[in-house]
C-alpha cells in the first residue's frame, strides 16, 4: 500500500547528507524558540516578496544605548551561533548560514532583524494589537512604525547548500 510509510533516524546524518531538509528547532521540550521582542521600529513597514510571501525588517533601534535591546539583538546573534554549531558549520563554511540579521552596507544605520509573516490558506497567522485603534490590518503598518513582536523559530532549512533560520511573527503589539 503506498501509504504504509516507514522512517528511521539516521545518525550518521550531518550538514551536507543528501537527505537533509530541514532539522526541528526545540527549545527544552517545546518544539520551537519563541521570544519577545522590546519595542523595535519597522523600518518599511510590511513588504511582499514572491507569492503569498511577506516580511519585515525590525530595526534594532539604540542598540548601544538601550541594554534591553543589545540583551535582545546578543540572543539573536548567539542563538544563530549555537545553530551553526550544531549543523558543524566551521569558520571555513560559516557563510552557509544566511544571519537573519542585516546590516547596512555603508555602517550608517543600525543592524535590522528580517522576520517573516506566516501565511497559510489565505490569511496570515499573525495576530494584531494596537493600543491607538481597534481598525488596524496588516497592511496598515507605516513605516517606522513602533512595535513589539512574539517571534518563534520552528526549523532550520536547507536550500541550496545554504542553511536558514527564520524568525516567524505571531503576535504584532504596535505601540
Amino acid at each position: 500500500k503506498s501509504s504504509d510509510k516507514t522512517y528511521s533516524e539516521n545518525e550518521n546524518c550531518h550538514k551536507d547528507h543528501p537527505c537533509l531538509g530541514y532539522i526541528q528547532v526545540n527549545y527544552l521540550k517545546n518544539p520551537l524558540l519563541y521570544v519577545t521582542t522590546p519595542p523595535m521600529k519597522c523600518l518599511f513597514g510590511v513588504q511582499k516578496n514572491g507569492n503569498k510571501k511577506f516580511h519585515m525588517n525590525l530595526q534594532f533601534t539604540n542598540l548601544e544605548e538601550d541594554p534591553m535591546m543589545k540583551q535582545f539583538f546578543d540572543f539573536v546573534q548567539n542563538t544563530e551561533f549555537m545553530c551553526m554549531k550544531h549543523l558543524g558549520l566551521t569558520p571555513d563554511d560559516a557563510d552557509r548560514f544566511v544571519s537573519q540579521i542585516q546590516y547596512d552596507k555603508n555602517e550608517v544605520y543600525e543592524p535590522n532583524l528580517l522576520v517573516k509573516l506566516p501565511f497559510h490558506y489565505n490569511k496570515f497567522i499573525t495576530d494584531l494589537y494596537a493600543d491607538f485603534s481597534p481598525a488596524v490590518n496588516i497592511f496598515t503598518i507605516k513605516k517606522f512604525q513602533k512595535m513589539e513582536c512574539d517571534l518563534f523559530v520552528d526549523k532550520v532549512w536547507r536550500m541550496n547548500d545554504k542553511f536558514y533560520m527564520k524568525w516567524k511573527c505571531k503576535i504584532i503589539h504596535m505601540i
